[in-house]
């Protein structure tokens, strides 16, 4: 005997438990599989599956946006009907098109009309999960890619996944996040003020994707706390909790200034804080930790060791294989490494800090202090 599955879907009165409605969607035939494809649906089923079961359930709800009242909302007259409106609405894997009831006011002189789009009733016709998947996936892709990894997912290409709209809804979301992150996070949401602070800021080119346009630069910072670092073996350790922030905007690093301060305050950044600073030397990211130093006790900077020994190599291939052994000699006396946890939140560095001192705290360029200091 030959057997099929149908898909039903039933419109049922809750009360009386009466069926209104009742639609066959889809019928499958049971038959045995004979290899791993004929289990279950294929992907393209799948979607086709959930975008009919969408459709059905979007034609009831846009017949309930019609009931929303029997006056006119400005003058208190009757409302009657004025014809009806397709309206797009574009789910996380479907497209759809619904028919909405457009009504008028029966008062000649009061021009009210109800909205009629998806659009118009909502302030936008994408669902909040669509626009999502948008924003995920230009953060982690160009937008091209994006486009071709959402109609991947889809099984077929979409207008709304196109390369132009992703970047015009993750512009549209990083802006909303910039506005926020530019005020000061909320006292609840920061840690007690802490006795010290470490910090590091680095800096990296990021390629256009137009041949003939430069590269931009992209400014990142962590805050943590030192008691937040662990210890993962010999030669690892690990930061269970820190604020990270990045900026790669053109405004003289004001966005990034910004970032790094409320992170730091969100890591508990008082007055009685002292900050430890690590960055490779560039002015940006110098100019970047200084702008914390009339927000703490104090701000010392330092040199991050990676750079410490490209220096030693640049000298070493300036001077030639005669002082190589010399040159050798101090980087291991200069560099080697302290007890871990010896000196507090020194178990981070290797050995020697390169710290600078500002006569003013407005000036650009630090004036170095080669002196070894145990940290």
């Amino acid at each position: 005997m030959d057997y099929e599955l149908r898909i039903v879907v039933e419109k049922v009165a809750v009360g009386s438990q009466e069926v209104v409605k009742r639609d066959t969607i889809k019928r499958y035939g049971i038959q045995r599989p004979t290899s791993i494809v004929d289990f279950g649906l294929r992907h393209v089923e799948q979607i086709s599956l959930l975008a009919t079961i969408q459709s059905a359930l979007l034609v009831e709800q846009a017949a309930l946006l019609a009931s929303g009242g029997k006056v006119c909302p400005a003058c208190g007259q009757p409302l009657r009907k004025s014809g009806s409106q397709a309206s797009d609405f574009h789910a996380v894997l479907s497209d759809h098109t619904l028919r909405l009831q457009r009504y008028c006011c029966s008062n000649p002189a009061c021009h009210w009309q109800s909205a009629s789009t998806i659009q118009a009733i909502c302030g936008t016709n994408i669902h909040p999960d669509l626009a999502k998947l948008h924003c995920e996936q230009g953060a982690l892709y160009s937008y091209r890619e994006a486009e071709h990894n959402l109609d991947t997912l889809n099984c077929q290409s979409r207008s709304v996944n196109n390369h132009a709209h992703v970047k015009r809804m993750t512009d549209h979301v990083g802006t909303v996040l910039a506005a926020q992150q530019a005020r000061p996070p909320a006292a609840e949401a920061c840690a007690p003020p802490a006795h010290a602070l470490i910090i590091q800021v680095d800096g990296g080119h990021i390629p256009h994707q137009e041949k003939d346009k430069r590269s931009f630069e992209a400014l990142a910072a962590v805050v943590y706390r030192p008691e937040q670092l662990q210890t993962v073996d010999q030669h690892h350790r690990a930061i269970r909790e820190k604020t990270c922030v990045m900026s790669a905007k053109d405004d003289q690093l004001h966005s990034i200034k910004t970032a790094l301060l409320h992170a730091a305050i969100k890591q508990g950044l008082c007055r009685d804080t002292r900050v430890t600073a690590l960055a490779d030397g560039a002015a940006n990211c110098w100019a970047v930790l200084l702008a914390l130093q009339p927000y703490c006790a104090a701000l010392e900077c330092i040199l991050d060791w990676f750079h410490i020994g490209k220096k030693f190599q640049t000298v070493k291939n300036a001077l030639g294989e005669a002082f190589a052994t010399a040159l050798e000699s101090a980087k291991w006396k200069l560099g080697y490494p302290l007890k871990a946890g010896q000196f507090g939140v020194g178990h981070v560095l290797y050995g020697t800090e390169f710290s600078h001192e500002f006569s003013h705290p407005s000036e650009d360029r630090p004036t170095w202090d080669f002196g070894r200091k145990a940290i």
